[in-house]
């Protein structure tokens, strides 16, 4: 007889939960949260077929981060989310603001759960020469990070926006804004969750600040990365995360 234990059928039945993904279309901007895809790059639907307008349309479906097995375009901004930089806007916002992305909200109430996967939140920046063609395949350096709240919770655990501050001393210029939120996942390689969406921003001040250090993405990614394999000793989903480490270099707070 196979033994399966408790915590493992309690994450599996996490994984497969309806009513539990996400996607975060709307730019927070001067404290007013922007029309859906204004600012923010739209993203193609997974896979399947989608018929009530009122709960989900594909499009809150996470990527998955097979690392190892393929070249993971996707986890820069989004299902194919290139083919629409040439339609989005840029919004043009002053180094210093507070500024932020809100989540997806369904007419049905049953699809708004907050961020119901939870994990780290973080947000990334760009330097970008044209923003309509960018495939995000720059350097990006790390503006904020949101980890557990505890050593048995997170502190993005059913929320539904995620506000940080542009650094004051960021330099003028066009740039991709993105947020990544991962699911990470233990002992199962190639399945952690992210769910990112990557918007155009103008940045305007005085500047005079050197963002880094910076990555590339996915290439400085791993399933084994201790913030996505949760591969620390003694670090669970909903336990240790004191000792929790996040994926990427650090931030940078100009």
């Amino acid at each position: 007889m196979v033994k399966v234990s408790f915590t493992a059928l309690a994450f599996s039945a996490l994984l497969q939960s309806t009513a539990a993904h996400y996607y975060f279309p709307h730019l927070i901007v001067n404290g007013t949260m922007t029309p859906e895809f204004k600012y923010v790059r739209d993203v193609a639907p997974a896979e399947g077929e989608y018929t009530d307008p009122d709960s989900y349309n594909g499009k809150e479906a996470p990527v998955y981060g097979d690392f190892e097995g393929r070249y993971m375009t996707e986890v820069r901004c989004g299902r194919d989310a290139v083919a629409s930089a040439n339609t989005t806007e840029t919004a043009v916002i002053e180094a210093g603001s507070e500024v932020g992305f809100h989540i997806k909200e369904f007419k049905d109430p049953a699809f708004n759960n907050g961020i119901f996967h939870p994990g780290p939140a973080q947000v990334y920046m760009s330097k970008s020469d044209d923003l309509s063609t960018d495939a995000g395949d720059g350097e990006w350096f790390k503006i904020y990070y949101l980890g557990p709240d505890s050593d048995t919770t997170w502190a993005t655990d059913r929320a539904t926006q995620i506000n940080f501050t542009i650094p004051e001393t960021t330099p003028p210029g066009t740039y991709l804004l993105r947020l990544e939120l991962p699911f990470p996942i233990k002992d199962w390689p190639g399945h952690s969750q992210w769910y990112v969406n990557c918007a155009h921003v103008e940045i305007f001040g005085e500047g005079g600040g050197m963002p880094g250090p910076s990555i590339k993405i996915p290439d400085d990614y791993s399933s084994y990365d201790k913030g996505i394999g949760m591969t620390t000793p003694g670090v669970e989903f909903n336990s240790g995360l004191d000792k929790y480490v996040p994926p990427g270099p650090a931030v940078w707070t100009g």
